[in-house]
């Protein structure tokens, strides 16, 4: 089947979902803060760098408006980021399968939520809407979602330039929340921090540095070539124990460790968190990565894909927001070169002694 064919079929059920499951006329009426009792955040699409981002709006209400319930809707990999969150008040975790979820998306109906806030800025299929329309909250925010009346209000405002705390900086504006505090929330237990520690005395180095070879694009992860020249590096220029993350169990890093390289297999987000949590540094290519080190305010270089040359700028919406990070990008539209293999190994030392 061919791109253009696809792209018609998936136009196609989208209009239909919107023919049927939107609502054919949008509230006029703008909610009052003072009435909401309870608000919904739809985090369903299972992003963790997102999670990340979103324990800041969490808090801020928190603090402005305890007696609001908050409730998250969230997936099964976003979710333990909340576990031990103290902001949030009820969890929902969504198991990829409707029918399986569909009593949560009933139980979440019989609350009859005041408010809910949707962060999704793309167009819904079928499913999505269903789920909108089956937990009914009283009031619906979302972004760039004029064209659904299902939403009560709809922010337009172009954020594709700046960091993505922006957008819920303007959220917690319209719930009457001026100068946030957009730093993120990251809560670890004992159980993670104790494992994480012991790890980290095995190293008798000056410094501790995590590096995160992995990130969800193959244009922004390591090579094993690089990461064994990078380790290399760092063994030899920097006084390091380098410590790498092993989230999917890669054999093939088995060959790096050393007396001074270990690797970490890590099952669990709050795993890794705490690891970066008591290190000196970060190296990492993933974002999620990323703004679990800004939370703790770590040292850290992050390596993007440089969109500087079009409209939605993801090296700017994804940066940091961490005053102790570096990051380092190639351009996104240049080929073959897109690819973070194209950042020098000397270039990434320099930037890891910089923060050092």
């Amino acid at each position: 089947m061919s791109f253009y064919i696809k792209r018609k079929l998936k136009s196609m059920r989208k209009s239909i979902a919107k023919k049927f499951l939107d609502k054919k006329n949008r509230r006029s009426n703008i909610f009052d803060i003072g009435k909401v009792k309870s608000i919904l955040f739809f985090r369903n699409d299972d992003k963790i760098g997102d999670m990340v981002v979103s324990t800041l709006i969490f808090r801020e209400i928190k603090k402005y408006y305890p007696n609001i319930k908050i409730i998250v809707l969230c997936g099964k990999n976003n979710a333990e980021i909340l576990k031990y969150n103290r902001n949030v008040d009820e969890i929902y975790t969504t198991r990829d399968s409707f029918l399986k979820d569909l009593s949560i998306y009933v139980s979440l109906r019989k609350q009859r939520i005041s408010l809910g806030i949707d962060f999704y800025t793309f167009g819904h299929c079928f499913i999505s809407l269903l789920i909108l329309r089956i937990v009914n909250v009283s009031t619906l925010v979302g972004f760039y979602k004029d064209s659904y009346n299902i939403y009560d209000l709809s922010i337009n405002k172009d954020f594709f330039n700046e960091h993505i705390s922006k957008r819920y900086e303007h959220v917690l504006k319209i719930l009457g929340i001026d100068n946030p505090n957009l730093d993120y929330d990251i809560f670890t237990s004992s159980k993670e921090d104790s494992i994480a520690i012991e790890l980290l005395k095995k190293s008798n180095s000056k410094y501790n540095i995590v590096l995160n070879p992995f990130a969800a694009s193959k244009h922004r992860s390591f090579s094993f070539d690089k990461l064994q020249s990078l380790v290399s590096i760092l063994e030899k220029q920097i006084n390091c124990s380098v410590f790498i993350i092993n989230y999917k169990n890669n054999n093939n890093l088995l060959t790096l460790k050393n007396d001074k390289t270990f690797i970490c297999r890590v099952d669990s987000v709050l795993k890794s968190a705490s690891l970066i949590k008591y290190a000196d540094a970060v190296i990492t290519p993933d974002t999620s990565i990323v703004h679990i080190a800004a939370a703790f305010n770590k040292k850290t270089v992050a390596f993007y894909l440089d969109y500087s040359k079009v409209s939605e700028k993801i090296n700017v919406i994804w940066a940091p927001n961490n005053k102790n990070a570096i990051s380092i990008s190639v351009d996104a539209k240049d080929g073959l070169k897109s690819d973070i293999k194209n950042i020098s190994n000397l270039c990434i030392l320099d930037a890891v002694k910089k923060l050092l």
